[in-house]
């Protein structure tokens, strides 16, 4: 008589299962801080390359017409003439306010915007009157700050798209990641006649490279530039940080003044002070030396910067205060080592 064998059950006990969901939840806790590490070496080598390509355009409107696009081009509503320079408002006495032709609209050429930069020269050579150039309702048909372009976007940053709209007539103004350098000083301060403390670009300014005596690979151009989004805690309309088509410190310029990422409030024209997401500012609208901002930016541990011979590079928070300040300015004769 043959004697069946014993039933032999496949699987897994219980024991086995919580055993292998545990290794792998372990493994997963493993991958996912590589995988983040990945993702944002990969966003941060796109940040460099836009940084490099608008740096290449700004190099190639210079190469054009003699000189560097003005940080900002202040005009005063009374006569159309260029204000003396030393208002960020444009005043130039008149007591109205003529702010206008940021860097980034001289160069729209040059990064295949020919339809934008129409607009905006209708707007430049059309208008008699210029206040606040692209706030103003009255420029409605000719739309330029308020389209948002991919150029002046960091992949780092939690894109949304969200527009500056304070209820004064600064409408919808876009937002962007990218900044010139204005030197290691205040706004409207002696920037830009004073070499010694402007950078490349100042209000009203017409740099050159041969005014560049610092060297075009000692000289910042352009950083990151870093805007809050709305959260629980509050709308960021009335932050003007990051407002690329509105000349204004923190808007589309940025001061060496304080270094990366730094823990001194920003002095800015429009504020919300939000010191835990690494953005402190003071509102500042006069005495105009005490308005600046740092350069900022969402990458861990520093921010990338390109120079004026073109060359980008990812510099720490933990620089020496004076040699980003020495990096600042265009002629202070400072002597940095690399």
């Amino acid at each position: 008589m043959r004697i069946p064998s014993p039933t032999v059950r496949r699987g897994f006990t219980l024991i086995e299962l919580l055993v292998v969901i545990a290794i792998i939840a372990i493994l997963i806790g493993l991958l996912l801080p590589a995988i983040q590490k990945v993702r944002e070496a990969a966003a941060r080598m796109k940040c460099q390359n836009k940084l490099k390509q608008l740096t290449l355009a700004l190099h190639n409107y210079e190469s054009a017409n003699g000189a560097f696009p003005a940080g900002t081009v202040n005009t005063s509503p009374a006569n159309g003439s260029i204000a003396a320079g030393d208002d960020p408002n444009g005043r130039n006495g008149s007591g109205s306010p003529g702010i206008g032709g940021p860097w980034i609209c001289y160069i729209l050429p040059y990064m295949e915007q020919p339809a934008l930069y129409a607009n905006f020269e209708k707007i430049r050579t059309e208008r008699a009157e210029v206040v606040d150039w692209f706030g103003n309702g009255t420029y409605a048909a000719t739309p330029v700050g308020d389209k948002h372009l991919d150029a002046m976007d960091c992949p780092s940053h939690p894109f949304n798209d969200e527009k500056l709209a304070n209820g004064t007539g600064m409408e919808d103004l876009a937002r962007g990641n990218y900044a010139a350098g204005y030197g290691k000083g205040g706004y409207g301060t002696v920037n830009t006649n004073n070499p010694a403390v402007g950078g490349i670009f100042g209000n009203n300014s017409k740099v050159r490279m041969v005014d560049i005596s610092d060297g075009t690979s000692n000289t910042l151009c352009l950083s990151e530039l870093k805007y809050r989004l709305p959260s629980s805690t509050g709308p960021s309309y009335q932050d003007s940080r990051g407002v690329w088509g509105y000349g204004t410190m923190g808007g589309d310029t940025f001061s060496a003044q304080t270094g990366p990422n730094s823990t001194t409030p920003d002095g800015v024209w429009g504020c919300r002070d939000y010191p835990q997401e690494g953005m402190p500012c003071v509102q500042s609208g006069s005495p105009y030396a005490a308005m600046y901002a740092a350069a900022r930016s969402y990458h861990t541990g520093g921010v990338n910067v390109s120079f004026g011979d073109g060359s980008v590079r990812f510099v720490s928070n933990s620089i020496d205060l004076n040699t980003w300040q020495a990096w600042g300015s265009r002629g202070g004769g400072e002597s940095v080592s690399n």
